[in-house]
């Protein structure tokens, strides 16, 4: 077709844009209503791009989630079906195709049109998270986890640190597809129509004597329609090749309007010479036809054949898990199945252990309980069956507990308690955010200071530097005893106290870390902050003081053993991230006796001085509490009551803003393989060296009002992070062990520096300070039987006594919840040196790592499945590896159903139970 001397093709391409706009505009003005040319001619001219959009933003969404997980496909399974993970992508890009059509019904248009840009938006959109999200984090956006996500303006404030990654993916990809258009669309398009052709062909024999009449008879009169259409139809152009080749046979052709002259004999004799010329023209003419006949023949069959081979394994692919998995479309993500027990269902059919359905049993009886109902107690109410309402966790039931009570003190320790030289009459717990092991202190030699000298030009740190690498967690030094290697051996005289050198988190979601120390057990094993909505199942510090409180509260008394506590939580940062300020309440700290930057905002309003500012959205900085501290001591000391304060760091958090804005150099300029992290890198020290002068001035504190020989000072890192070894700037999903190793202390000056070097968790720390305060004599002969009869029930070993690693053919397992909580699960025992992380839910992998051979855990074994994994680790680290991981899987199969049931949280009913837990307490399967 030719219109107005502007050659056009099938597929819209034309000699250049600004020509086809124009012949676009010159035939809507001759054959559109007016009303409807504006929005006939933008979606003709858009359509493809949309088309492209789409199309790019769906292709690398799947290269992105092949790439996240390639490393746990084996390398013959994706050779072999690794062609079919795309079958999705392309049906669906075949179905948008249809929708990007150039449809002359108005309503259609309209719809096709809406439906292709709001599909294109918003699955770019989603393609940019995840893309942003990985780069991140290291990890895919879980989907399902999308209705979980808060909506308080913490939540939202963390979100939008991300946003700039969205809008630099999403035009890239806006760039990308439009350099692509219209050729994505064009060889979409020529795919469908080969393969529409050769279904055509070889269906015609069977359509046309069976179906055809009936077809007739149905669509006769949609054919009339039709018809109708086709007269009114606006054809796709001609290309502008066909157009030539039409005007030069034309031309080569006889005229129509010479004359025709009888021919002479002369000229008959020439004719019937040239009947043998024109028969070998003909011949050779076929043979040109036939070579040129072959050319369309081998491109479809270029077409054909891969596409038919791919859909042909699609329909023999093995309908494993891995697999499906591996090929889902971006489109799909959000509404893929997920089963709540997950792969925990693979292990084995048998739950139990030992013959053990359960650790719960009815609660113990103790004669010194107080009366009334208390917060943490409730399993102790009386009523119902056998005079008890509710089930207990009994630690003496659980297969995996095993107790060290039995053991002596640690004889480095032992003069110090038993000799009465240690006075702990106030208790002060940090949770150091986002604090990993080395770089409390900075050591030399440590990861983090390889790269560190890796940054500097030929690997030589400068002196200046150095001087402030030395002075950068100097505080941090003198509190573990750990000498960094800056300073010359025995310059900085340690603190005193007890150091954990091999310590986990038993949380890398900082809400459940902080549950997992305070109340000293696992935290619920679902999705984010949930905790405070179920039972906890053993009382936290809090609580246990509270209630010791009520048989030791002489406030007159000169003896601090009798003087009541007073539990206090303080950060300078907001509690509103997903509901911190509900789960503080829950684990025992009321309301007037917690301070947050909420709380030193009204302060502010109410005319108290206060002269810091805030650093980022997050807060103000962990020092401008000290003024906070200086009252909850002198208060404490003026009423006659200790202090157990617990204290959560902020400014440590990402994305590491410093009070004045700015840095000190300590990171070269050398490149490095994460691209451009050494200012991530810098800027996350700069915050550590922040935190450790507000240290220095909490230790003058203790001396300045007179209680630092007095006071039980706990730190703990409530996670790691991976941003040296990974650039990721989070743990979210990340199962390096980086972000679970974290330093833990017990400062006093009155108890000898010593290290452990036991495989410890920070679900310890609550039954150790309690094993403290009785062993070292620092209650009263009540409150010691108490807490005589309440360290049991707790599932941790104490860090003063001997740590065993196994007892009966079982091994001390420590597990850490992994942020955000219901994906992922990892453990480690006392007696091995291996990790492994155990999926919950199907997108997620089995993970096997040694880290004593492989500290960074550069080459961990991962799987889809157990089978598979356990077939690798055989081959890798042999039998005994084996064996540990069998056992260990099994381990974890229980540990998380009876997690559930202590939390009375039914996972096929996560939104029915009431913030108490269940109204009838656990009663069996």
């Amino acid at each position: 077709m030719q219109f107005n001397n502007t050659p056009w093709n099938a597929t819209g391409t034309t000699p250049g844009f600004a020509g086809q706009a124009l012949g676009w505009m010159r035939f809507f003005c001759c054959t559109m209503p007016a009303r409807g040319l504006q929005a006939s001619f933008t979606w003709e001219l858009s359509r493809k791009f949309w088309y492209s959009f789409l199309f790019v933003s769906i292709f690398f969404a799947k290269l992105l989630h092949i790439w996240a997980h390639i490393d746990s496909i084996p390398v013959g399974t994706l050779f072999l079906w690794g062609s079919t993970f795309f079958v999705q992508d392309i049906i669906f890009l075949f179905l948008a195709h249809l929708l990007s059509r150039s449809y002359q019904h108005k309503w259609i248009r309209i719809g096709a049109a809406t439906t292709m840009i709001v599909a294109s938006l918003v699955l770019s959109v989603m393609a940019a998270a995840n893309t942003s999200f990985y780069f991140t984090t290291g990890a895919e956006i879980h989907w399902r986890q999308a209705g979980g996500f808060n909506r308080d303006p913490a939540s939202i404030n963390t979100l939008l640190t991300g946003l700039t990654g969205l809008v630099i993916v999403e035009a890239l990809y806006i760039v990308v597809a439009a350099f692509a258009t219209p050729h994505l669309y064009n060889a979409v398009g020529g795919v469908m129509h080969t393969w529409s052709e050769f279904f055509v062909s070889i269906t015609k024999p069977l359509v046309k004597p069976v179906f055809r009449p009936l077809m007739e008879m149905v669509f006769s009169r949609w054919s009339r329609g039709r018809k109708l259409f086709e007269d009114l139809k606006i054809y796709e152009p001609v290309p502008l090749g066909d157009y030539e080749d039409d005007e030069d046979k034309m031309n080569s052709a006889p005229l129509l309007d010479q004359p025709t002259q009888p021919r002479s004999n002369e000229e008959d004799f020439s004719l019937g010479l040239g009947l043998k010329q024109r028969w070998m023209n003909r011949m050779n003419s076929g043979f040109d036809d036939l070579k040129q006949d072959w050319r369309p023949i081998a491109k479809r069959a270029l077409i054909i054949v891969p596409t038919a081979i791919i859909f042909i394994l699609r329909l023999a692919r093995p309908s494993e898990q891995a697999l499906w998995f591996m090929s889902q479309t971006v489109i799909i993500s959000p509404f893929a199945g997920v089963d709540s027990k997950g792969k925990l269902q693979m292990i084995s059919d048998d739950p139990y252990l030992h013959g053990k359905l359960t650790a719960l049993t009815a609660p113990p009886r103790w004669d010194w309980f107080p009366e009334g109902n208390w917060p943490g107690f409730r399993d102790w109410e009386k009523g119902g069956f056998d005079g008890n309402k509710y089930s207990h966790y009994n630690a003496t039931e659980d297969p995996l507990t095993i107790s060290n009570l039995g053991e002596d003190i640690l004889v480095p320790l032992r003069d110090a308690l038993h000799g009465g030289k240690v006075n702990i009459k106030h208790i002060f717990v940090f949770k150091m955010e986002s604090t990993r092991y080395d770089v409390f202190p900075l050591r030399k030699g440590s990861y983090m200071h390889e790269r560190l000298v890796k940054s500097h030009k030929n690997k030589r740190i400068p002196k200046d530097v150095q001087r402030r690498l030395a002075n950068l967690t100097s505080v941090a030094e003198r509190l573990t005893g750990a000498e960094s290697g800056f300073h010359k051996k025995g310059a900085i005289k340690p603190y005193g106290g007890i150091r954990a050198d091999n310590s986990y988190t038993g949380g890398t979601f900082t809400l459940k870390s902080i549950e997992a120390t305070t109340c000293g057990l696992s935290p619920l094993v679902i999705d984010f902050n949930k905790e405070y909505e179920h039972h906890i199942y053993n009382p936290c510090m809090p609580q246990v003081l509270d209630v010791l409180s009520a048989k030791t509260n002489d406030t007159k008394s000169s003896d601090y053993k009798l003087w009541p506590w007073r539990p206090t939580f303080m950060q300078s940062i907001t509690d509103t991230y997903d509901h911190q300020n509900l789960l503080s309440p829950a684990l025992g700290f009321k309301p007037e006796n917690i301070v947050t930057v909420e709380s030193i905002d009204e302060d502010i309003a109410n005319g108290k001085n206060f002269n810091y500012t805030k650093f980022n959205f997050w807060g103000y900085p962990d020092g401008s509490l000290k003024g906070y501290f200086r009252e909850a001591i002198e208060s404490a000391e003026a009423n006659h009551e200790r202090l157990f304060l617990t204290h959560l760091t902020g400014i440590t958090h990402h994305p590491w803003d410093t009070p004045d804005g700015k840095y000190d150099d300590l990171f070269g300029s050398e490149s490095n393989s994460f691209g451009g992290k050494n200012d991530q890198l810098n800027r996350y020290l700069n915050t550590v060296g922040v935190n450790d002068k507000w240290y220095g001035d909490f230790l003058g504190l203790l001396e300045e009002t007179g209680v630092a020989n007095e006071t039980l000072i706990v730190m703990t890192g409530d996670h790691g992070l991976s941003l040296p070894e990974d650039g990721n700037v989070t743990p979210y999903d990340n199962p390096l062990v980086s972000n679970f190793h974290v330093p833990l202390i017990f400062a006093n000056p009155n108890i000898p520096p010593i290290s452990i070097n036991s495989s410890v968790s920070s679900v310890q720390i609550m039954p150790t300070i309690l094993d403290l305060l009785k062993t070292s004599g620092s209650l009263d002969h009540v409150s010691a039987r108490a807490v005589g009869d309440l360290l049991p029930m707790y599932e941790g070993q104490s860090m003063i006594r001997p740590i065993i690693a196994e007892n009966n053919s079982t091994a001390y397992y420590q597990f850490t919840v992994m942020n955000t909580g219901g994906s992922l699960v990892a453990m480690r025992s006392a007696n091995r040196p291996y990790r492994l992380v155990v999926p919950l839910v199907n997108e997620v992998e089995w993970r096997f790592s040694d880290p004593s051979t492989d500290p960074q855990e550069q080459n961990p074994i991962k799987s889809f499945d157990l089978d598979g994994l356990i077939k690798a680790v055989e081959e890798k680290h042999g039998s005994d590896a084996v064996k540990w991981t069998h056992d260990a899987s099994h381990a974890a199969q229980w540990w998380v159903a009876d997690n559930w049931r202590r939390y009375e949280y039914d996972p096929s009913r996560p939104k029915s139970s009431s913030k108490s837990g269940w109204s009838e307490g656990y009663k069996g399967p």
